[in-house]
């Protein structure tokens, strides 16, 4: 597959960060390009001035008229793919790509890696690239996490790419092929976008639909979605309970049956991210990294913001914060390898449709005490019944005051909601904020 050809005419659907680039990169190409968004011209603000100057726009709405000459249809991850426009641009038999395969027919010539998952995306993404980048790989890191994948062709400088790819990006594949693929786990999530787990699992698996024998996909030994996928390359396993490409030996990361360092050198906190670990080693490895500055980086790279990181640490209690745990997978996760009953847990917000009652055993095992917030506190509280502890707080700020009283030495203050944050926050990122703000407040300064 090739980019749009000099002369073609090409709609973006959805004017995110995601769609501005691929309006610029179509523009490169030398493309008529038209933009559609169903938010008006004063929600979009200063967004418009960052589209090419000759592109045409169709504001609030998806009017039919924004097809009209259309070669080929470029869909932001933010779009239902089930949006009447999209229906419409097929059954007029117009080509129908995603943001991150529209970029990747510029560059497919490079070495990609591409990660999916429900859990640990962002995270093994960047950890992937920081092991090239010390192995002396030219290489950049984007997609779902950022910058996207068009604005990281149009910057160049790079041989190899690292690409974080979401369901939302990969239902729309049609010919994307990485050099390595990683379905790292699958859990409950987006089931207000995806009918059920059946389809939200075909989205992930599509993402090795295109590989061929000599490609690899890197799949968790340890999760039944993942092992059990169907690929078309070599499988390359890791595992945390039993011997595999990567696996914990002990106390000890394996890879290719070779020790690579202790388990407890690892920069990383949480007994998931020895998982994320290994997943990251497998796949530089692959792509050419060296064994002692994966190593290296192992020791070194503490994780992205938001995601099971130290934000404070005060009379031998530890604060945590993993906002970005938005989902019941991720908080299953976040409380592995925690102490019995040294956890006070931060749950709630928007739960997206999902089933909470899987936490109730291991928050039962971990919890010293839950503090619930936001929309879903009072159906969390009934999925968890008697299993620990339960003050319905209602804020943030609340329940962190009420953790802040009940903690003591050794234990830990985690905010690891299973929730989306849209209820009482913009983002993940402010509710994390917002906790690191609180766990602080008391002290003069913060680790």
């Amino acid at each position: 597959m090739k980019p749009a050809a000099i002369g073609s005419r090409v709609l973006v659907v959805g004017l995110g960060a995601s769609g501005l680039a691929a309006a610029r990169l179509a523009a490169a190409d030398g493309s008529a390009v038209q933009a559609t968004d169903r938010r008006p011209e004063a929600e979009l603000g200063p967004a418009l001035a960052e589209l090419p100057p000759a592109a045409r726009t169709f504001l609030g709405g998806h009017p039919s008229a924004c097809l009209e000459g259309v070669d080929l249809m470029v869909v932001s991850p933010g779009v239902d793919t089930t949006a009447a426009i999209v229906a419409e641009a097929r059954a007029r038999g117009i080509a129908v790509a995603t943001e991150l395969e529209f970029a990747w027919r510029h560059r497919p010539e490079a070495p990609l890696a591409a990660v999916t998952g429900s859990n640990g995306k962002s995270t093994v993404t960047v950890l992937i690239a920081e092991m090239l980048t010390a192995s002396g790989v030219a290489v950049r890191a984007g997609g779902n996490l950022g910058p996207p994948a068009s604005e990281l062709v149009l910057e160049g400088g790079w041989e190899t790419w690292v690409l974080e790819v979401s369901s939302f990006q990969a239902e729309l594949l049609t010919a994307l092929r990485p050099r390595v693929g990683l379905l790292l786990n699958l859990s409950q999530d987006h089931l207000e976008r995806h009918p059920d787990m059946a389809t939200y699992l075909a989205a992930k698996r599509r993402l090795f639909a295109f590989q061929r024998a000599g490609d690899a996909a890197v799949l968790n030994l340890d999760d039944p979605a993942s092992v059990g996928s169907t690929v078309p390359s070599r499988r390359l396993l890791f595992s945390l309970e039993r011997p595999a490409h990567g696996w914990l030996d002990g106390g000890r990361l394996v890879v290719h049956d070779q020790p690579l360092l202790a388990a407890d050198r690892i920069a990383l906190q949480g007994r998931h991210n020895l998982a994320n670990a290994l997943a990251a080693a497998l796949t530089a490895l692959e792509l050419g990294a060296d064994r002692a500055a994966v190593a290296r980086t192992l020791e070194t790279f503490e994780g992205l913001s938001h995601r099971h990181r130290r934000v404070h640490s005060q009379g031998g209690v530890q604060w945590v914060d993993d906002s970005k745990a938005t989902n019941v997978g991720a908080t299953l996760a976040a409380l592995g390898g925690y102490p019995e009953g040294s956890v006070h847990l931060i749950l709630g917000g928007l739960g997206k449709g999902q089933d909470f009652s899987p936490l109730a055993a291991v928050v039962g095992r971990t919890a010293a005490a839950v503090y619930l917030i936001g929309q879903d506190a009072e159906r969390i509280a009934a999925a968890l019944g008697s299993a620990a502890p339960i003050e319905l707080c209602g804020s943030l700020d609340e329940a962190v005051r009420r953790a802040r009283a009940a903690a003591r030495a050794g234990h830990t203050v985690l905010l690891a909601p299973a929730c989306a944050s849209f209820d009482q926050f913009s983002d993940y990122a402010e509710r994390g904020d917002r906790f690191a703000s609180l766990a602080c407040e008391e002290v003069s300064s913060c680790r």
